[in-house]
C-alpha cells in the first residue's frame, strides 16, 4: 500500500507506539489522586507538559490538551463576546465554518482575491470592525496547502489590539513553527504529526480570551475539567520530541518528493492544474486537478491499485461534493471535481512517489479516453 493521505491522519510512529507499550505495561494512575501511583502520574504529565511547552517556547501553562484540534476551535469561538465580531474565511476547516454559524455576534467570511487561495492582510484589515474580538485562520490551508502570512497579520492585530488564533494543524511537524508576535492562540491535532489519534493541544497565551468548552474538575488550571488524556499527552510529547528531531531534513524530504511528484505528471499528462503553485505552499501537499476526469472515479481507481490520497479534507470528503476551498478559490467546477490531494509524511519513499506518477499517468490516460468530460 502507498498511503499519501497525511492530511486526514498520520500512521502511528513506531517509536511512539513503543513509548505507549512501555507505559501499558505499567498502568499510570490519575493525576490528580494523591497516592504514590497517582503521583507518578503527576510526574509524567508534567515531563510531557514541559516538554511541548520548550518545543513552543511558552510556559507549560499557556498549554491546555484537548481531544484534537476541532474541540480547541469550538473553545476559541465560543469563549467570544456574544455582542462580538469574528473575522475568519471561507476556507477554513469545517471545524471553523460551523462553530462560527453557531456563534451569536457578527461574523465576516473573508473570500480570497480571484485565483488567490489565502486570505491577506489587506482584506483582515479592512475588514476590523470597532466590536472585532477575534481573528481566527489557518496557518496553512489542509487542502491546497498554501500558506497565510501569519506574521504579516499578526502585526496588524497588535496594532489593533485585536486578539488573533490560528489553526496551524496542517503546519506542525512540516516546517518549524513558533507562534510569531500578534498570534495569541494555536490549535493542533496529535494524529497529523505521527501522535495517537484524540489528543490535541492549544497553545493559549496568558491574558489570551478562553472560557472552557467542557466544564468539571480544577484540571488544566480550570481550562479543561476531566481527567487528563495522560496516554495521549505521552504519545503527542514524544510524537513532537520525533518530528524536531527530523526538522533539520524532513521538509526538505517532503518537498522535494513532492515536486517530483508533479513534474513526473505534468510531464507525462496535459492539461493539470496544480492548484497554488506560484503561491507559498507547505512542502507536503499536491493538490492537483485532472481535467477531464471525475476525481472521485479516479481516487476510486487508486485505491484499487493501493494508493490511497483524497478528494479533499477529510473532514468533508465523506460525500460527494465539489471542494468548497477549490471553488472559494474561484476554480471552475468542472476543475474542482476533478481534483485530487496528495499529501505526503516523512515515511514517504521515492520509490512510493514513482509508483504513484507511473499509476496515475496509466489511470488519467484510460479514464480520459473513456470520458465525455471535455479536456
Amino acid at each position: 500500500m502507498i498511503y499519501l493521505d497525511n492530511n486526514a491522519t498520520t500512521f502511528l510512529d513506531p517509536q511512539v507506539a513503543e513509548t505507549l507499550e512501555a507505559f501499558l505495561q505499567n498502568p499510570l494512575g490519575n493525576p490528580s489522586s494523591i497516592h504514590r501511583v497517582g503521583q507518578r502520574a503527576k510526574g509524567v504529565l508534567f515531563a510531557s507538559l514541559g516538554q511541548v511547552a520548550a518545543h513552543f517556547g511558552v510556559s507549560p501553562r499557556e498549554l491546555v490538551f484537548t481531544s484534537g484540534a476541532t474541540e480547541g476551535l469550538n473553545t476559541l469561538i465560543r469563549s467570544l463576546p456574544q455582542n462580538g465580531h469574528l473575522i475568519t474565511s471561507s476556507l477554513e476547516h469545517v471545524a471553523i465554518l460551523e462553530a462560527a454559524k453557531q456563534f451569536q455576534g457578527s461574523v465576516t467570511f473573508l473570500d480570497p482575491l480571484e485565483g488567490r487561495g489565502a486570505i491577506t492582510k489587506e482584506q483582515v484589515e479592512r475588514a476590523i470592525q470597532s466590536s472585532t474580538s477575534l481573528i481566527l485562520l489557518s496557518s496553512t490551508n489542509n487542502e491546497t496547502g498554501i500558506e497565510t502570512d501569519i506574521e504579516a497579520i499578526g502585526e496588524i492585530a497588535l496594532q489593533n489590539q485585536i486578539p488573533f488564533a490560528v489553526d496551524a494543524v496542517a503546519t506542525l511537524g512540516k516546517k518549524p513553527f513558533k507562534l510569531p508576535p500578534g498570534v495569541g492562540a494555536a490549535c493542533f491535532s496529535g494524529h497529523k504529526i505521527h501522535a495517537p489519534q484524540g489528543i490535541g493541544v492549544v497553545v493559549v497565551r496568558k491574558g489570551f480570551p478562553w472560557h472552557p468548552l467542557i466544564l468539571g474538575g480544577p484540571q488544566q488550571g480550570e481550562k479543561r475539567g476531566g481527567t487528563e488524556n495522560l496516554l495521549g499527552i505521552v504519545g503527542f510529547a514524544k510524537a513532537l520530541e520525533l518530528a524536531h528531531d527530523h526538522l533539520a531534513r524532513a521538509p526538505q524530504q517532503m518537498e522535494e518528493l513532492r515536486n517530483l511528484l508533479e513534474e513526473g505528471l505534468l510531464k507525462n499528462l496535459p492539461d493539470l492544474v496544480i492548484h497554488g503553485k506560484e503561491e507559498r505552499r507547505i512542502g507536503n501537499i499536491s493538490n492537483i486537478g485532472f481535467v477531464g476526469v471525475e476525481g472521485e472515479t479516479l481516487l476510486m481507481q487508486l485505491d484499487l491499485k493501493g494508493i490511497c490520497v483524497s478528494h479533499g479534507s477529510a473532514c468533508s470528503s465523506g460525500t460527494m461534493a465539489t471542494s468548497r476551498v477549490l471553488q472559494n478559490m474561484g476554480m471552475p467546477g468542472s476543475v474542482a471535481r476533478s481534483s485530487l490531494r496528495f499529501s505526503l509524511s516523512r515515511f514517504t519513499t521515492l520509490e512510493e512517489i514513482e509508483a504513484t506518477i507511473s499509476e496515475v499517468t496509466t489511470l488519467v490516460t484510460s479514464l480520459r479516453s473513456l470520458s465525455h468530460i471535455p479536456v
